[in-house]
């Protein structure tokens, strides 16, 4: 199994899990199951990698806990989350670009699910790459480091959305903003906490061959967290729709966890 026959068949199975779910999509009318679906179709490729690679060592292994524990976890938060609550308002706003469900149909199919198996492929880069790491390729201190990191990542996300959970089931709370516990040093712990996984995946790949070239992955999931999807996003949203929120944006830090400043 050389790199290249490797990418080229995680490209075409994530292509077919998208498309799959694209044509479920269209009775359900509802294009946010891909949201549900993301961090499974991370596992498959990665056991579908682990499964054509030659080579079974421990850094093989140890690449697919890693992804087979986040993604357990990240399925079951998001579909307890989303379950039975219909389409995420943030797809429903794209039916406002066209003017029937025909042309939805095949924008849902270019705005969202091309776009998310592009992602998850890029994503997925480390994971392909470390599969094919060579007999002996054993856990060096890169590794070792990487897991560090990404059981901090995965722990902090975990709290996080935890702490958000709870908030958001508190009538009390309703148009209130989060600023405690973890919400307290970051505006968004639950992203960095997923960055955190990423890229310490990516370092454990980095002891394969290779491996270091894989960091476009999580350099372009951080993009995409940080500036398309996640912070930048939600940021201008709450601070149009909650009192306070702009006080909080300034006041505490964006991404990474620190104390927060004093408030004017």
């Amino acid at each position: 199994m050389d790199l290249i026959t490797l990418l080229a068949l995680n490209a075409a199975l994530v292509l077919a899990a998208v498309l799959l779910l694209w044509l479920a999509s269209i009775p359900l009318r509802d294009i946010s199951i891909i949201d549900m679906a993301f961090a499974s179709i991370l596992a498959a490729v990665t056991g579908f990698s682990l499964w054509l690679s030659p080579e079974k060592g421990p850094l093989q292994w140890l690449l697919l806990a890693a992804v087979l524990a986040w993604a357990l976890r990240m399925s079951a938060h998001l579909v307890r989350r989303n379950w039975g609550h219909g389409e995420d308002p943030r797809y429903s706003r794209l039916r406002d670009w066209v003017d029937n469900d025909r042309a939805f149909t095949w924008l849902s199919l270019r705005q969202v699910f091309l776009l998310q198996g592009v992602v998850i492929w890029l994503v997925s880069l480390p994971v392909q790459v470390g599969m094919l790491a060579p007999a002996g390729s054993g856990i060096g201190w890169l590794a070792i480091g990487g897991a560090a990191l990404w059981l901090a990542g995965l722990a902090c996300e975990t709290v996080a959305d935890i702490q958000l959970t709870r908030f958001r089931a508190d009538p009390s709370r309703r148009g209130t903003v989060l600023d405690t516990g973890l919400w307290r040093y970051s505006r968004h712990p639950n992203y960095f906490g997923e960055l955190c996984v990423w890229w310490g995946i990516f370092l454990i790949a980095c002891e394969a061959p290779w491996g270091a070239l894989t960091i476009i992955g999580p350099l372009a999931y951080s993009h995409l967290v940080i500036n398309v999807t996640g912070q930048r996003t939600l940021d201008k949203k709450m601070a149009r729709e909650k009192p306070g929120y702009r006080d909080y944006m300034a006041a505490t830090s964006g991404l990474v966890p620190w104390p927060p400043r004093r408030r004017a």
